[in-house]
């Protein structure tokens, strides 16, 4: 069983998860918290082996080109986003006024239902486009890491680059009726709760 390290002090409020054992990590959407999670790794005695990506916008994936200074990782994320590594334009760095280099690690694609494992611990993938084509969910033992497709008392917005209003409702139902109300969620923005407490407090569900 992996431990949790929740992140989310960065100007863009946005959450990012490391999972660790023994000397390994895995980071969830390092967004703008590169600087704490190599504090962290530091402090830890953390190597980070690999990054999963949520979804492909510039404040999830922002600090990834930070982390490859010191680190060098496996990246996974679903194929429908990989234009947003390349294209400043299409992840909204310009937006921030920053700029994201393509970067140099080996990058993995994942699809819909697929069950990954990766230091020893399995990790099953949920395509839940909307929010952007290639938006996934991860689901870890009792947690389920769900980027901006579904937070506590909200949904991700569906007016950027390759969101659709239509497909984040159906991503949305997937969700409703697969993931047990005793998954804890930890979304890309905000606070955490079960299953049963979002449903109880987002009219989205």
């Amino acid at each position: 069983m992996m431990k949790l390290k929740k992140i989310d002090q960065n100007l863009a409020q946005v959450n990012s998860y490391i999972l660790y054992k023994n000397s390994n990590c895995i980071v969830i959407d390092p967004g703008f918290n590169g600087a704490s999670i190599n504090v962290f790794c530091e402090e830890k005695g953390l190597s980070i082996n690999y990054v999963i990506l949520t979804h492909g916008h510039f404040d999830h994936i922002k600090d990834l080109n930070l982390l490859e200074k010191t680190h060098q990782f496996t990246v996974y994320m679903s194929e429908d986003d990989k234009r947003l590594l390349l294209d400043d334009r299409l992840n909204y760095a310009r937006a921030y006024g920053m700029t994201f280099k393509p970067i140099k690690q080996e990058v993995k694609y994942l699809s819909d239902k697929q069950t990954i494992n990766i230091l020893d611990e399995s990790f099953r993938i949920y395509s839940t486009p909307g929010h952007t084509k290639g938006s996934i969910c991860i689901k870890y033992n009792r947690k389920l890491f769900s980027g901006d497709t579904l937070f506590f008392d909200s949904i991700g917005r569906t007016d950027l680059y390759s969101g659709n209003k239509k497909e984040i409702y159906k991503s949305l139902s997937l969700l409703k009726t697969t993931i047990s109300n005793e998954i804890i969620v930890y979304p890309g923005h905000g606070d955490s709760g079960t299953m049963r407490e979002i449903k109880q407090n987002n009219p989205y569900l």
